[in-house]
């Protein structure tokens, strides 16, 4: 095969690779209100598959099991909405008060400018409007997406129902359609170590969604506690929120951090209780890191920081919210994917943390 050759053929390959990547992204985007009700599901069935097997091993009937388990599923879930609801209205009633505090310091700081920097209150209250303004727009696209994934996903709350039952139903059929492929198109002796992968990737994957999960069950009790020993007013509330936000590594623990110090910095007078709650959450931000969820989710999903970021705004891009939510948990899926077949393994490598 001469050079010129060999050149058009890897050249085909990759513009072969790059058209079916676009199709990828054009598919994903483009039939997101299809497939993020499936993606949810998938995952929570993932989640459920431990219990269900073992209410199926008592002798009841997996169509029984698969409706109890998701059932109360979503009972803890509503519990924990009803919760966020009324900590939320309990936080509404003390806006009043943090309105006149950020007047007051507001005004505060227009006066210090004026003194330090011989800047008119006016030329700075007119700069304030434009840049609020521009903020306004940018938050309003923000929380308006936001909103409209959570809309979306409460109106599809039954299909997401169904489609988990239907999953937990149907694994094993899912599982033997797998197999029947791979023996058609790779032959009977990869049946076994097929079936070996699968079998694996359900259970590392349902440790590793399931251990999401504790690790946001413990680092609320442990944000309640400090918050709560700390003084900061509805403390239940920024607990749950800021541990939900931790989800997304890297960014969620320190954005549900700057939340509370905020917050803090407006309704108190004096530094003290910002900065302790800057170094609380910094001294939980480590324990998590380093102890819980390494010991929890497993060292054969931990996603490296690179891709783990990439990722996320990947799935911000394409999915919005949900996707920002649902891509992070789905990348550690496909590492174990990767983990666990031989010519993907070094794409496992590039992925990981280990």
């Amino acid at each position: 095969m001469s050079a010129d050759t060999k050149k058009f053929t890897v050249l085909g390959g990759f513009n072969q690779v790059l058209l079916l990547l676009v199709l990828i992204f054009f598919i994903l985007h483009y039939a997101k209100t299809f497939l993020v009700p499936i993606a949810i599901s998938g995952l929570m069935a993932m989640l459920l598959v431990p219990v269900c097997r073992r209410l199926e091993k008592w002798g009841i009937k997996r169509a029984l099991t698969a409706a109890i388990t998701v059932l109360l599923t979503l009972l803890l879930i509503s519990g924990v909405i009803y919760v966020l609801i009324n900590e939320l209205v309990n936080l509404g009633t003390g806006m009043t008060v943090l309105g006149e505090r950020l007047n007051t310091m507001l005004g505060n700081g227009h006066e210090f400018i004026s003194e330090h920097f011989n800047v008119s209150k006016g030329k700075q209250k007119e700069y304030l409007q434009s840049q609020v303004s521009e903020w306004s727009n940018s938050a309003g696209k923000l929380v308006s997406g936001a909103v409209f994934s959570i809309v979306s996903l409460l109106g599809n709350l039954l299909i997401i129902t169904v489609y988990t039952i239907l999953i937990l139903i149907y694994r094993s059929r899912i599982k033997n359609f797998v197999l029947q492929l791979v023996n058609r198109y790779a032959g009977t002796g990869e049946v076994a170590h097929t079936k070996f992968i699968v079998d694996e990737i359900t259970q590392i994957s349902s440790l590793y969604v399931g251990g999401i999960f504790l690790v946001v069950l413990i680092l609320s009790i442990i944000y309640f506690t400090g918050l709560t020993i700390i003084g900061v007013e509805n403390a239940l509330f920024f607990a749950i929120i800021s541990a939900l936000i931790n989800v997304i590594p890297y960014i969620g623990s320190v954005v549900g951090g700057i939340i509370v110090v905020l917050y803090t910095l407006i309704t108190r007078d004096t530094l003290t209780v910002p900065i302790i709650v800057t170094i609380f959450f910094t001294v939980v931000q480590q324990l998590d890191s380093y102890v819980l969820t390494p010991n929890i989710t497993g060292s054969k999903v931990r996603l490296g920081p690179l891709f783990t970021i990439m990722v996320l705004l990947l799935g911000g891009m394409v999915w919005g919210a949900a996707g920002m939510i649902l891509f992070i948990p789905i990348l550690g899926i496909f590492k174990v994917i990767f983990d666990n077949v031989d010519p993907l393994k070094p794409y496992g490598y590039l992925i990981g943390d280990t």
